[in-house]
């Protein structure tokens, strides 16, 4: 009877914070250029060793390529075609003032881990909810849960951590699987969250109550899981070292 009771009470709540959106996202503000972070990945992040990466947007081709392979500044190793910060899916599905920067890095003992970030531009498209693509890449969702890394002289910074399972049937029709890590937030202007449906409150927010909107970035560091769970240590630390080095001081 209670569930039964409070139901009327989640419609509305629900009705308003709809309403909120679509007043957010239709009517006219004033947009800013700021950002809480730059479009930047370090070189180094601790031991670790960054290579930035490449993409050839031409059909026939859409290679992927670290700079250290790249003998010719701007130009495709494969196919002579100009190279790109984002891959051509990327370019033909988000709106064009999107920026996106991607590195690879690697530890002294071979370990890798992947890191990105996303800034949006003028239209709130550029950002959506991680898991969408994740599960559409054919990847499986085992868990998900906030981590909060201690961050010097400030409160801890929380992240979302999502356990990731991929499987696959090799030819000889046996199934294979790898497991994986997938850590984001997402940063605006004086603001952080693991969460898409505070980033978007506090977007609505900016719009209906301060008539501004500023742009928001969608950062991530993604690696190979092991069973012991000191995959999540290797976040924190990980973390830690690189997210100061992205902010606008």
């Amino acid at each position: 009877m209670e569930a039964n009771a409070a139901k009327p009470y989640l419609v509305v709540i629900g009705l308003m914070v709809a309403t909120s959106l679509a007043l957010a996202f239709t009517v006219d503000v004033n947009l800013s250029d700021e950002a809480g972070v730059k479009v930047f990945l370090p070189d180094r992040v601790g031991d670790w060793t960054g290579d930035e990466l490449r993409f050839c947007q031409e059909p026939s081709c859409q290679a992927s390529v670290f700079l250290s392979e790249i003998r010719e500044p701007g130009k495709c190793p494969k196919c002579g075609g100009r190279l790109h910060t984002m891959t051509k899916i990327e370019a033909d599905l988000l709106p064009s003032d999107t920026e996106i920067l991607k590195k690879q890095y690697t530890s002294p003992n071979g370990q890798v881990v992947f890191a990105s970030i996303v800034m949006s531009g003028r239209e709130r498209a550029s950002i959506h909810r991680p898991q969408t693509c994740l599960v559409g890449q054919g990847n499986e969702i085992e868990n998900s849960s906030v981590l909060d890394i201690p961050m010097e002289g400030r409160d801890p910074l929380s992240v979302m951590v999502l356990d990731m399972l991929h499987r696959r049937r090799l030819p000889d029709g046996r199934q294979t699987s790898h497991e994986s890590y997938y850590a984001y937030w997402f940063v605006g202007k004086n603001r952080e969250t693991p969460h898409h449906i505070t980033r978007m409150i506090w977007m609505a927010s900016d719009r209906i109550l301060h008539n501004r909107a500023h742009r928001w970035a969608y950062i991530s560091v993604s690696g190979r899981r092991d069973a012991d769970g000191a995959y999540k240590n290797e976040i924190a630390s990980f973390v830690q070292k690189m997210y100061p080095e992205m902010l606008i001081r």
